[in-house]
């Protein structure tokens, strides 16, 4: 193999030449190719004609012409391949074919030439001007050839062999000129292609450096991010992570890549913790957000969110986990404080508000009117700070997860008085009717909390009465469909401006600040309210429009009693 190759490296050394046209260079390489193909058939000649002159072969006397042109031919060769290699490559083609004929002409007798056994020698320089010269040269190396038949035959001019020279002269001109041009087509093909290359070859190094840019501009806010970050692909498994991640777990980045989400926690997670994670990735496997579990010593709150590619196809999910362990203890505290001071202040206020109404029955004796008013003033505002003390304990006991609901057999129409009962006077005093219906196709015993039932209804009533200072309130226990029923609260009050609507359900906000100095409260009964209707599992909506009052719907689960009939109720009027 190795003298292969050295044999091909000197043969492509030999007819290489110095030029940069591409047309130049193919023409002298081929002349170059044909000069030594040449000059070994004369080097041949020549030892084969010394052989025969030597021998006395039959027709030796002949074969001294043909000596003399293959010396002739060799000295030629080497020549025309000298000036070909360093000069010019056209000037050496004229001179080889040139050489070429005078050659052919020593070759033979003039006769034979011109019309008998050698005539085809004149076709060769024809042919092969059109290669090296281009495809007109053909047709003037014809013209030699004719003056060649002319001055070779004398009086005696072969027209047939003319002619079919001429044939052969077209059809050379029109294969090289063929060839000239798909050369040149594709001489502009491949231009076009480096042109390609060399601009895709700049996209690809600009895209690569913005790449470059791009990672370390992802890795230094990744590694800069406090959170724990994971890049989770589309079968779920760790491509990507940042160093918080490795020290909030405990676990090296090698051995995180490459693992699940549950994977990477389950081993630090308590059996309630790994429950909570098993049923929100079962639940919803692209996105989640405020997933509180409890691992090992730390409480950690997960969001995750899907990522996706310019043509918005998901690629991926990507969580973040945060140490939410201080927050969480604080939190606790905080529950567990206002808990205790909430217990501590309902157990005077119940003590005090006892008392206001002992005075008020006049169990210590008559009292003057003076005296029924500060009592009635007592009384009024003990319960109104019993009603926050019992809001805050709902709202510590909510987030705490610790509020449970009572599912048990309640008639919607005893849920409907029993409300009556408890608002049919704080409506009536600020001189407002009360309006409550019960649709007749609703079922007369349905599964529910009727406390917490009673205690939406009420704070419902309550916030529309704080707000409605003409008009009405009604409130409604309808049937939605076979499978949910709504309690629907509505009045004629102010309303709700339409940005307020986005945060009213929030803890401790109001729609502006004088609302709490104007009608009191903490801003905790609309969200207790929401707490209260998602935990089971209900939803509420709220429709209003500022100045004309507003509509706040709760829609819950139908669940029927199995004695549950239907029992028309009329619209009932205060």
């Amino acid at each position: 193999m190795d003298v292969i190759r050295s044999a091909s490296r000197f043969f492509d050394n030999l007819i290489d030449v110095p030029s940069i046209d591409p047309d130049d260079s193919r023409r002298r390489k081929l002349l170059n190719i044909i000069l030594m193909g040449m000059f070994l058939i004369a080097i041949i000649t020549v030892i084969l004609s010394v052989i025969a002159k030597v021998l006395q072969f039959a027709g030796a006397e002949n074969i001294s012409g043909i000596l003399i042109a293959s010396i002739a031919g060799v000295i030629s060769c080497f020549l025309v391949y000298l000036i070909n290699r360093f000069w010019s490559g056209t000037i050496a083609s004229v001179i080889f074919l040139l050489i070429f004929v005078f050659i052919i002409t020593l070759a033979d007798t003039p006769h034979e030439l011109t019309n008998g056994r050698s005539i085809y020698l004149l076709s060769i320089p024809i042919i092969i001007a059109g290669v090296l010269l281009g495809s007109k040269a053909s047709l003037a190396f014809w013209g030699v050839a004719t003056l060649e038949f002319i001055i070779l035959g004398y009086n005696e001019i072969n027209l047939p062999a003319i002619m079919s020279f001429l044939w052969l002269a077209t059809i050379a001109w029109l294969s090289a000129r063929s060839l000239e041009h798909a050369l040149k087509d594709l001489r502009n093909i491949n231009a076009e292609l480096d042109r390609r290359v060399i601009q895709r070859t700049h996209e690809l190094t600009e895209s690569l450096s913005r790449e470059r840019i791009e990672t370390g501009r992802r890795d230094a806010i990744l590694n800069g991010i406090a959170d724990g970050v994971v890049v989770f692909d589309q079968s779920g498994l760790a491509i990507l992570a940042n160093p918080s991640i490795s020290n909030m777990i405990d676990m090296p980045l090698e051995k995180i890549i490459g693992s699940t989400i549950n994977e990477l926690l389950s081993s630090g997670l308590k059996a309630g913790g790994r429950e909570t994670l098993e049923a929100q990735l079962e639940r919803s496997s692209s996105s989640f957000s405020n997933l509180r579990i409890e691992w090992e010593k730390k409480t950690l709150l997960i969001n995750a969110s899907e990522v996706r590619d310019d043509r918005n196809q998901p690629t991926g999910i990507v969580a973040v986990l945060r140490d939410f362990t201080r927050e969480a203890e604080l939190e606790k505290m905080k529950d567990s404080f206002i808990a205790i001071v909430s217990h501590e202040l309902r157990t005077p206020l119940n003590a005090i508000l006892g008392y206001a109404e002992m005075f008020k029955e006049g169990v210590y004796g008559p009292m003057n009117e003076k005296q029924l008013s500060v009592t009635q003033r007592i009384m009024m505002n003990t319960q109104r700070l019993l009603s926050i003390v019992s809001d805050l304990l709902d709202q510590a006991q909510i987030q705490a997860g610790k509020l449970k609901t009572r599912m048990v057999s309640c008639v919607p129409a005893e849920l409907l008085e029993n409300f009556r009962g408890v608002m049919e006077k704080i409506v009536t005093d600020k001189g407002l009717p009360l309006f409550t219906e019960l649709d007749p196709a609703l079922p007369l015993k349905i599964l529910g909390d009727p406390q917490r039932l009673h205690q939406i209804m009420v704070n419902l009533a309550n916030n529309a009465v704080k707000f409605t200072d003409k008009g009405g309130i009604t409130v409604s226990l309808l049937l939605v469909d076979k499978s949910q029923w709504c309690i629907k609260v509505s009045d004629t009050g102010r309303g709700i401006p339409s940005e307020a609507q986005k945060y009213i359900f929030e803890s401790f906000r109001q729609v502006d600040a004088a609302s709490t100095r104007q009608h009191g409260g903490v801003g905790l009964g609309l969200s207790i309210v929401k707490q209260l209707v998602e935990i089971m599992h209900g939803r509420i909506e709220v429709e209003s429009k500022y100045g004309s009052g507003s509509v706040f719907t709760v829609t819950l689960p139908l669940i029927v009693n199995a004695e549950a009939q239907t029992q028309p109720i009329p619209l009932i009027e205060e």
